[in-house]
């Protein structure tokens, strides 16, 4: 008892530590406000008697310093100092963001050392001006109705998005990893977050869930502003309401505008903004809507709704507004008659492009690719990186800083001011794809991925050698138990992330690990940095496209391989999106014609993917001794992922190999090559079957995207989405070439074991007003307007029953399917003056059968194919000639013959799909 009073009085008489006192400017901004109550946390048990000034630069509050610190430059938009005078510490910026980095680099400092810096003197400021991070509010699977991209906000559909808690721990992440933007998609956001009185009819959710909508997104919107991050809000065009559009006797997707659709999405787009001050907008012109229509849509509808909801804001607050940016894609319109048009009637304008497509192949452009983002910086104020879909890395661990600093290099060479960053599992938000329970988040399983492209999108000119340790040190501190360490938890909340304990930006602070931490991080990373290259530069030497269309990690079958241009490839792939170099056909043709080579061949490309994946695996072992207790289960699951991406690469090797002897028979008929093929091709399927044990208990599935857009290495689906899944396909191909093989003793005599036979259709019914039914048969007019008879026709479409339209066609054709099915337009390249000529408008088309059709006088038709719902569809194509040669069935499988004799006067070789297709 007495030695508790003497403690009690000690605690009485020893006066308080002093404590480091914080002063705000007298009218602070919300984003000042959030600033000082972070640092005040970090500051919380810190001793010392400092004082520190947080405000804007031309504050009162810092005029005593006036003399002492410098003043920023004009514009300088989110730039900060901090400066120690004494036993002050002055925390200011250019505005209110660049106080907030201030405190966040403040924070970060004292994180590391401890305690406050004794000599401070620091600025800096963002080289891009818009660094955003990307949420989608869409689905794997199509959900609502059957339509693309549409989906309601209902806690049913996206529970997640309700869960404030989850929200303010991942905004504070990308606040402290100073993201300024959250860009946020769907395909008609507008009648899930306004009400819309004046059609009542467009209503969609009941009023009590649209309240609470509204309510949430007010909510989520001022708790992103305060920390510095503008929400943009994504939709398509021209996507309505569907209790609208069946009030109104219309589709869900209209390829054209009408008057009712044009007031209707004007309507929408005022009251957005009227609603939503602080909220902006970006949009796809195309998708839904034929690209022509872009600068007709964006001047008549887009624009006009904005400049309405601008006035009905400056109505509200008695002054002028500034007109915020307009994002526009350039995706699926056409961007240059859109800006001009645009910038007459708003001038503040950014514009959004794929820097890869929907993969990551390159840190750089060249070619068409580099030509539209020089156009797109010329003639906007802002231009925007979208890094979308990684359709090539998916569903694996995917972390390459160096990569990603080398491409935000590129972004600042080009003169582009922001970057737009899709999640590595864009469909599955905010759920990872490992089969664990709980499901893990996505923002810690793949914390290298967003804290990679928030460090580089505010400085990627930093020194190699020095980011090489800061990142070795990140790995370090997250799998071994060093005093700073941050485990990756099994979370299913969507926030999650851990933030780096060291200064997140400028890596200052001297390391406190040990020699075995250090070579902990340094084998990790290693890992990642080998395997990270071998998709990105794989793609585009063997695949077909840089899109969704195609999961890298599924495979690729050998028809595929052999002969790409039937699947539609995306030239840019190879001519944009990567260093110079060969794809299979032109190695192949040069290797038979003793040409050099050059550049990046696909063999070399393929073998240095499997040397270095196998590379990546011993990296990742070698870590085991220094991996702790907490983050083994996470460390067991990548070393699983490096694993399975050597197997994967294995795979593409030995097939890769295996294609280019069958290619090689294509054009000298020696079936020896064919024998060694078959080796390599037994070969791949081995590594493919590894891939599957590896993959079989660990991953729920491979892509997150679930519908039938995804068509390479199979039609998409949840029953196409797993290695599993896969292995039968590349089983039965081995399968399928043993048995051809025996049938080419004789190559000069081989076969179709079967000659070709006629499709079987689907029923349709036109709609009167453009195009005329007709039977495919010779001698059949192609066209309305021209005598333009068929010469030959392929056996498969001799007999179908057709459209045909003008050759000038200039309106959609509108029809009704009886059944799903797939539409067959053919497609050609005419010298005619009466013709234009015109081409499948996106990777949704597929070739289904090369040179089908021909004419007397003109090159030979090409036959496309795409999928279609039973019921009403349009085809808008623009203005140009081409045919429409029939509707089969959504699951027939047109199946390729072989025929020597079918080889090209120019020396190509015939079609030799046949070896390895039923």
């Amino acid at each position: 008892m007495k030695i508790r009073t003497a403690l009690l009085f000690l605690s009485l008489a020893t006066p308080a530590l002093a404590a480091p006192h914080l002063r705000l400017a007298a009218n602070p901004t919300p984003r000042e406000r959030f600033a000082a109550e972070r640092l005040r946390t970090a500051l919380k048990s810190l001793p010392g008697n400092e004082q520190i000034l947080m405000a804007t630069r031309m504050d009162p509050l810092l005029a005593p310093y006036d003399k002492q610190i410098p003043a920023f430059w004009p514009d300088a938009k989110e730039a900060f100092l901090l400066r120690r005078i004494g036993n002050t510490i002055i925390v200011t910026g250019f505005d209110a963001s660049g106080v907030l980095y201030g405190a966040e680099e403040l924070i970060d400092r004292i994180n590391a050392a401890h305690t406050l810096p004794s000599e401070l003197d620091f600025e800096d400021h963002p080289q891009l001006k818009l660094r955003g991070a990307v949420i989608g509010m869409q689905k794997p699977e199509l959900t609502y109705e059957n339509a693309e991209y549409d989906y309601r906000y209902t806690p049913e559909e996206f529970p997640w998005f309700y869960d404030k808690a989850a929200w303010t721990k991942y905004l504070d992440q990308l606040a402290a990893q100073r993201v300024n933007s959250l860009f946020i998609w769907n395909g008609h956001p507008f009648t899930s977050l306004l009400k819309l009185p004046k059609y009542p009819e467009a209503q969609e959710l009941p009023t009590a869930q649209l309240d609470a909508n509204i309510a949430m997104f007010k909510w989520l919107t001022a708790e992103a502003d305060k920390r510095g991050i503008w929400v943009l809000q994504g939709f398509y065009n021209i996507h309505l309401s569907h209790t609208f559009a069946k009030a109104h006797h219309l589709p869900f997707h209209l390829s054209a505008p009408s008057d009712i659709s044009r007031e209707y999405t004007r309507y929408c787009i005022s009251e957005f903004i009227r609603e939503y001050p602080n909220v902006g907008i970006f949009m796809t012109l195309g998708e839904a809507m034929g690209p022509h229509y872009g600068k007709e849509w964006i001047t008549s509808a887009i624009i006009p709704g904005v400049l309405d909801g601008l006035a009905e804001q400056e109505k509200a607050v008695g002054h002028p507004v500034p007109p915020p940016p307009i994002v526009v894609r350039a995706h699926a319109t056409d961007i240059e008659d859109v800006m001009p048009a645009a910038k007459a009637m708003y001038p503040n304008l950014d514009t959004m492009w794929k820097w890869n497509g929907e993969s990551f192949t390159w840190t750089n452009i060249r070619g068409p690719v580099k030509q539209r983002f020089e156009k797109l910086v010329a003639g906007s104020n802002t231009t925007v990186v979208n890094m979308h879909l990684m359709s090539n890395f998916e569903p694996f661990r995917w972390g390459n800083p160096d990569f990603i600093r080398q491409t935000t290099l590129s972004f600042v060479r080009l003169g582009i001011g922001g970057v737009h960053v899709y999640p590595l599992r864009y469909w599955d938000w905010p759920n990872a794809a490992d089969k664990t329970d709980p499901l893990l988040n996505q923002t810690d399983r793949d914390w290298i991925w967003y804290e990679s492209w928030a460090r580089y999108g505010w400085n990627p000119e930093r020194d190699p050698r020095a980011e090489h340790s800061y990142w070795a040190e990140r790995f370090a501190e997250r799998f071994t138990d060093s005093p700073e360490s941050h485990v990756v938890a099994d979370l299913p909340a969507m926030g999650g992330g851990t933030l780096a304990t060291q200064n997140h930006f400028t890596g200052s602070e001297p390391t406190r690990l040990t020699v075995q931490q250090l070579a902990t991080g340094e084998h990790l990373l290693s890992a990642y940095e080998l395997s990270g290259i071998c998709a990105a530069k794989l793609l585009p030497r063997i695949g077909i496209t840089e899109g969704n269309r195609q999961v890298l990690s599924l495979g690729m079958t050998m028809p595929q391989l052999i002969d790409a241009a039937r699947y539609n490839p995306a030239e840019t792939l190879w001519t944009g999106d990567a260093p110079d170099g060969e794809r299979l056909d032109e190695y192949v043709a040069n290797e038979v014609n003793h040409k050099p080579h050059h550049g990046e061949t696909p063999v070399a490309i393929a073998a240095m993917a499997a040397e270095s994946s196998a590379k990546a695996v011993i990296e990742a072992e070698a870590a085991a001794p220094g991996i702790s207790a907490a983050a083994k289960p996470e460390y067991e699951r990548v070393v699983n992922d490096m694993r399975a991406i050597a197997a994967l690469m294995s795979f593409y090797n030995h097939k890769t190999q295996a294609a280019v002897l069958v290619m090689k028979f294509g054009y000298d008929h020696d079936p020896s090559e064919l024998q060694k093929a078959r080796t390599l091709l037994a070969a791949s399927v081995d590594d493919f079957a590894k891939l599957k044990d590896l993959t079989d208990t660990t991953y729920r599935n491979a892509a997150g995207m679930q519908t039938s857009q995804r068509q390479i290495p199979v039609r998409g689906g949840p029953t196409t989405n797993h290695w599993r899944d896969l292995l039968p396909v590349y089983q039965k191909e081995l399968a399928t070439f043993d048995v051809r093989l025996k049938s080419l003793t004789n190559p000069s005599s081989a076969a179709a074991t079967e000659a070709p036979k006629q499709l079987p259709q689907v029923g349709f019914t036109l709609a009167s007003g453009a195009g005329e039914i007709f039977n495919i048969a010779p001698g059949a007019k192609l066209y309305t307007d021209a005598p333009t008879p068929i010469a030959t026709v392929a056996p498969e479409l001799n007999g179908l029953t057709g459209i045909r339209v003008s050759t000038r066609q200039e309106v959609p054709i509108h029809f009704t399917l009886d059944k799903p099915a797939q539409i067959l337009v053919g497609f050609f390249k005419s010298d005619s003056r009466k013709a234009m000529n015109v081409s499948p408008a996106t990777e949704q088309w597929n070739i289904l059968l090369p040179n089908a059709v021909t004419v007397t006088k003109g090159l030979p038709i090409t036959v496309w194919t795409k999928p279609l719902p039973a019921g009403e569809n349009d085809l808008d194509l623009g203005k140009g000639a081409y045919v429409v040669l029939g509707f089969i069935p959504e699951e027939t499988h047109v199946t390729p013959h072989i025929n020597f004799s079918t080889a090209s006067s120019d020396g190509h070789p015939p079609n030799l799909d046949w070896l390895f297709e039923n």
